[in-house]
């Protein structure tokens, strides 16, 4: 989790300067998490930055990897649009969106809230996918594996052109 001290940061941070923050080690781990590979042998600003590329290249490796609960607060991040902090109660265990670096974190110990702000490249990637992952798993009851929804669109591309 990255935390900053008060509420003055603004969404137009890269998410590449916010890994930067974390050791590459555990950006590695996040990078393995989502299943998507960087060499383990490249500098940290250069793993910073195709992590970030990567992350923001598929979307869908992290909206599969969220619960129910934490699409529903990344729909809230994509309805409040730029510079816009959500207020969460703090819990015992980290959102993953917090353990994968997609979101600064103010900790306000005074209302024992944590107040988020989701970087503008991040909140547009995963915005595109969102709706349609939503519906999925408010049809199922289920979240889909990545591997699942990447061979249901390929399959979909085919039928169309097909017909």
């Amino acid at each position: 989790m990255i935390t900053i001290k008060d509420t003055h940061f603004t969404s137009d941070v890269s998410l590449a300067s916010m890994l930067m923050v974390r050791t590459k080690e555990r950006m590695l781990d996040t990078c393995k998490k989502l299943g998507l590979y960087v060499s383990p042998n490249l500098k940290k600003d250069e793993t910073a930055r195709r992590i970030a590329r990567g992350i923001l290249d598929t979307p869908l490796a992290v909206l599969c990897s969220l619960s129910k609960s934490e699409l529903l607060l990344l729909n809230e991040f994509v309805q409040a649009g730029p510079n816009r902090y959500i207020a969460k109660k703090m819990r015992k265990t980290q959102y993953k969106l917090q353990k994968y670096s997609l979101v600064l974190t103010y900790e306000d110990f005074a209302t024992n809230e944590w107040k988020m702000l989701m970087p503008d490249s991040v909140r547009e990637s995963l915005a595109v996918s969102l709706p349609a992952v939503l519906s999925i798993v408010k049809k199922t009851g289920k979240m889909p594996s990545y591997k699942e929804l990447r061979m249901s669109s390929f399959l979909n591309s085919i039928e169309i052109r097909e017909i």
